[in-house]
């Protein structure tokens, strides 16, 4: 495959990936993202975080054009950066949320919702490690109970949250059950995640990329995790970062360097800047 039609869309995912081991910007991924920018190269952020965990971001990146974009909230929504506007958006559904609801009253872990603004805890008070998840979004989780969800849907997407014991032991009861229902993700070891059946981060993407009219031959996305594994496969240039997982590497058309080597910066320079000369 020939690389030098990766021009026009640069998708990258956030943690593990855009940010250092930190949560910080490098100057170098910064610094990848403006040179893109100016080359006439639209940028589109593609995470699992909600809004309130994106537009920091951007802020800190400061592009200068209006031609930016986000996949929020694991591909159920996508956003125009320049005002936050939502383009694209798939839901629970109410029937969704009152499964959710009953579970709830028998298992540890808590669950997590997310309508546009807001990290939402679903009948109880917020634990400390919701508080803690909640703070790397620059959110304050509010609680909530059943019918005031259903007053503030859409909701986009649901987590539960524990310690990763408590987490396998959940999985390990009740995955084969939700994956029925919905779409599930362990994206990290205190989190697992359900989206709308046969919603990704890949279709997030291509609803972004059909109402832009935009060809995956001209996408390049990089991730490391997971969740990003549909989307490394729908670009027409998948990237793997150097610090994803083995089965991630395999199934991405090339690696990068790690995110404490400003894998997106080299990335973006190897397979966009360098093809455009």
């Amino acid at each position: 495959m020939s690389y030098d039609s990766i021009d026009r869309y640069v998708v990258s995912d956030l943690d593990g990936t855009l940010l250092s081991p930190d949560n910080t910007i490098s100057p170098a991924n910064r610094q990848a993202l403006l040179n893109a920018e100016a080359a006439g190269v639209d940028v589109v952020i593609c995470t699992g975080r909600p809004l309130s965990g994106v537009r920091p971001i951007f802020e800190e990146i400061g592009f200068k054009s209006n031609h930016s974009y986000s996949v929020i909230n694991n591909g159920c929504t996508t956003v125009k950066s320049s005002d936050w506007s939502v383009i694209t958006y798939d839901a629970l559904s109410e029937e969704d949320l009152v499964y959710l609801d009953q579970l709830t009253q028998e298992i540890h872990p808590q669950l997590s919702l997310f309508d546009l603004n807001r990290y939402i805890i679903l009948n109880r008070d917020p634990s400390e490690i919701a508080k803690m998840d909640a703070s790397i979004v620059s959110a304050v989780p509010v609680s909530l109970g059943l019918q005031e969800v259903l007053e503030a849907q859409p909701i986009f997407q649901g987590m539960f949250i524990d310690q990763k014991e408590q987490i396998d032991a959940f999985q390990e009861t009740y995955e084969e059950a939700l994956a029925q229902r919905f779409h599930t993700i362990r994206s990290q070891p205190i989190l697992f995640e359900i989206l709308p059946k046969c919603v990704n981060k890949a279709t997030g993407l291509k609803a972004l990329a059909e109402h832009l009219g935009i060809p995956r031959e001209q996408i390049m996305a990089i991730g490391d995790e997971n969740n990003d594994i549909e989307m490394i496969e729908y670009a027409g240039l998948g990237v793997a970062m150097g610090n994803a997982p083995d089965t991630i590497k395999a199934l991405a058309d090339v690696t990068t360097t790690s995110n404490e080597e400003d894998g997106v910066a080299t990335a973006i320079k190897r397979y966009v800047l360098q093809a455009q000369n």
